[in-house]
């Protein structure tokens, strides 16, 4: 999305929030008082006919922008039906292949303008999610008498149910599905209401013999299939205002814990509460980005109607989810006072209990997502059509077609990836892989994050993920890369030009390889604590001290280091960025075997190492700020989607040997990890946007960093359960062909929970960005 279209989005959301705050919806909303000329207001500021076609007459501003009022109105709890009376009608008259244009553009004018309330009647049985599905005994039909046609049977869950106008109906007829407008009062009709949870209405409709003239008509070609767009796109706006929902019961709580005392101090400070709340959050800016990731795949592909159904059952589960579990939790956490109806959270509360069940809840979602959602295919060794035999050092990657792209990756990954060495299950030494980082540097692909001018090949994220899950699928393993994700973008970034013309060349070369010298004994988490100092001796710094936990340190030339130069500031001001080489005298390494049985660690001491004072990055004693970028940089690569990608590569490897995809249990879980999977990779594309636009990465990349490492560990377990007895054998062995290591995902997850800062403190960390007193 461009930043005009963000300005003018925000420009929206900004204007739906002044006008929402002028009537105090909230009490509105406690007597349930949809407001037929506020109806009218709410039209005249153009949000019915927002995301309606020029052509028709609308505003046609777009889907997102559209999203961004119902999730204002979702935090203003807004009683009038917006969905239900604005998206659905105006959508899918929009959408459908009217019998008479003139009649479809006069009820489409009325709707959009607040004159005609009209609701959409499609719905037969409980559960339905489409209207093409098998329709009950009870479900309407019609036939055609004399010029008229007649319409029997029931229709379920209309919302609005009191106090419409009309209706929208579809019947089922010997040519198909159609679509009817029936006023209301139609002879035959009897509307049958009841309260949803959040007090408004719905309905039950009975059609008993209700005769209609031709004109009711509307139309008779495609209906199911326009119904089914409506309701899709309906649902992701039902999405949009379940974040609103969230998003303002979690502030609401955040000022309440704020204020309330207990045990003398504020709730804000009790640690636990606090993680509760982050889980919750992280529910709801998974739920935005599925949301958007949605809407902007719909808008590059508007056609494409499987695609539609499958973002729209996956972001209404996870805004189903993120709705009911942070309502749910504002009710804990505001003790008593939050069970009664004085306090707003009760109509939170009872506005997502609502959205999350109409029109399809979590659970037919998600298994409506696994059952659209293409499985990967077994890894194939070959494309259809001629081998690639030509590969390009550089081309217009961003602006070649994605299936191109990945087809020429996987093409080289062919050729040239040493056969022997595809899914190993532990991190390779420099040794084994380097011949490959060799490879991958003579073709100039070895970097592809950074930008061209540096040697880079300039990947937009979508690219790069695209090239990452290409990897995993072949079983590229992961070559000593510090350099590469870490210290090459803090140079380009912060690094001097003869910092860059020095280090860079080594680096993509693969002359030098690196290691991060961060944690300390006593300083992992609390990294501001390290004790690693370095005295200004002249020219040079002299270093001493240790550094611990550094990956394939024993592999590494060179160090990129914090260390402490001032001992009298606090801890945060007194730490440099320091770039040593490893060959220096007074340098000595100790491996550190982990529980997998692997040298993947080491300790690393300094005994009086001199350092030139030009390798500082930055000024001095002003590294602080560069290692937050840098830990920036590395929770996004822990947060990167490819570890979990792997992980259900293998799951699906084991599921289809032993049959597992029959399975209705084991299916309805993989349904679920497949869609945390799936919103894993749109949060990961918004960081990754901020980090290649050189924007500074927001608190919020804590939250990718737990989601990311906790779904690879729930993915690792499963893995492991189906697994049987290769779940406990030891983690060299493969299963079946040798190429699933069934161990290795849910080890390595565990491992990346600790590293980078572990969850705890990054729950922590975001606890401060909501605002928590004493996090």
């Amino acid at each position: 999305m461009s930043g005009a279209d963000h300005e003018l989005i925000e420009e929206i959301r900004d204007s739906a929030r002044d006008f929402l705050q002028r009537r105090d919806q909230r009490q509105r909303k406690r007597a349930a008082q949809a407001d037929r000329a506020y109806w009218r207001e709410i039209a005249a500021v153009g949000w019915l006919d927002m995301s309606v076609p020029q052509a028709l007459g609308g505003l046609d501003l777009g889907w997102r922008a559209m999203a961004a009022v119902l999730e204002e109105a979702g935090r203003a709890q807004l009683p009038e039906p917006l969905v239900g009376a604005g998206v659905l009608p105006a959508t899918l008259l929009a959408r459908i292949a009217p019998v008479d244009e003139a009649r479809r553009q006069a009820l489409l004018r009325a709707v959009c303008a607040g004159d005609s309330l009209i609701g959409l009647a499609w719905q037969e049985t409980e559960g339905q999610l489409e209207a093409g599905e098998a329709a009950s005994a009870f479900g309407v039909s019609v036939i055609e008498r004399e010029g008229a046609y007649v319409l029997n049977g029931e229709k379920r869950h209309v919302v609005p149910g009191a106090g419409v106008d009309g209706w929208l109906v579809t019947a089922d007829g010997e040519q198909g599905t159609a679509l009817f407008h029936l006023p209301a009062g139609t002879p035959g009709v009897t509307l049958h209401a009841h309260a949803r949870a959040d007090g408004s209405a719905a309905c039950h409709l009975t059609i008993e013999s209700a005769v209609v003239a031709a004109d009711a008509l509307l139309a008779s070609d495609g209906v199911a299939d326009a119904v089914d767009d409506a309701l899709d796109l309906g649902r992701l706006m039902q999405s949009a205002e379940l974040v609103g929902v969230a998003r303002q019961v979690l502030a609401d709580s955040v000022a309440y814990l704020n204020t309330r005392q207990q045990f003398g101090r504020p709730l804000a400070s009790f640690q636990a509460l606090q993680h509760r709340l982050v889980d919750a959050a992280m529910q709801v800016e998974l739920a935005a980005n599925s949301l958007l990731d949605a809407l902007d795949t719909l808008a590059a592909q508007p056609d494409d109607a499987t695609q539609r159904k499958t973002l729209a059952s996956r972001a209404k589960a996870r805004a189903a989810r993120a709705g009911l579990e942070a309502t749910r939790l504002a009710i804990q956490l505001h003790g008593a006072i939050g069970y009664t109806e004085e306090c707003d959270v009760s109509l939170y509360f009872r506005s997502a209990l609502h959205l999350a069940a109409w029109l399809g809840n979590a659970g037919a979602h998600r298994q409506r997502y696994g059952a659209l959602a293409a499985l990967p295919g077994p890894a194939a060794d070959t494309d259809d059509g001629a081998p690639i035999t030509h590969f390009p050092r550089e081309a217009d990657w961003n602006g070649m077609p994605e299936a191109d792209f990945r087809r020429l990756v996987r093409g080289f990954f062919r050729a040239h990836y040493p056969e022997h060495l595809r899914h190993v299950p532990w991190r390779l030494h420099w040794h084994e892989i380097k011949d490959w980082y060799y490879t991958l540097s003579r073709q100039g692909w070895i970097a592809p994050s950074w930008p061209r001018e540096h040697g880079g090949m300039a990947l937009s994220p979508a690219r790069q993920i695209a090239f990452i899950e290409e990897a995993e699928r072949h079983g590229v393993a992961r070559a000593p890369d510090q350099g590469l994700v870490m210290l090459g973008p803090i140079l380009i970034r912060h690094g001097t030009e003869e910092q860059r013309a020095r280090f860079l060349p080594g680096i993509l070369s693969g002359e030098a390889v690196w290691a991060q010298g961060y944690s300390e004994p006593n300083a992992g988490s609390d990294l501001a604590s390290l004790r690693c100092e370095a005295l200004v001796d002249g020219d040079d710094l002299v270093v001493s001290g240790q550094k611990t936990w550094s990956t394939l340190a024993q592999d590494a030339t060179h160090m990129f280091m914090l260390v402490r130069t001032d001992k009298t500031v606090k801890k945060q001001a007194g730490i440099s960025f320091l770039l040593v080489d490893l060959a220096s005298p007074g340098v000595s390494r100790r491996p550190i075997r982990t529980l997998s049985g692997h040298e993947e660690f080491c300790e690393v001491f300094f005994d009086q190492v001199r350092v030139p004072r030009a390798n500082v990055v930055g000024e001095l004693n002003a590294g602080w700020g560069i290692a937050k970028a840098l830990l920036g940089f590395e929770r996004l690569f822990s947060g990167s989607p490819k570890h979990a990608n792997h992980a259900l590569q293998q799951i699906f490897s084991i599921a289809r040997q032993r049959g597992l995809l029959a399975d209705p249990a084991f299916a309805d879980r993989l349904a679920e990890l497949r869609l945390d999977a799936a919103d894993l990779t749109a949060m990961y594309s918004v960081f990754a946007e901020l980090a290649k636009a050189g924007r500074p990465l927001p608190p919020a990349l804590s939250l990718l960093k737990i989601w990311a490492t906790e779904t690879h560990e729930r993915l690792g377990a499963l893995l492991i359960q189906i697994a049987e007895e290769y779940g406990g054998a030891d983690m060299r062995l493969g299963y079946g062909n040798g190429q699933v290591h069934a161990l290795a995902p849910y080890v390595n997850a565990l491992a990346a929970t600790i590293f980078s800062g572990t969850n705890e403190i990054q729950r922590n960390i975001y606890a401060k960005q909501l605002g928590l007193e004493g996090a």
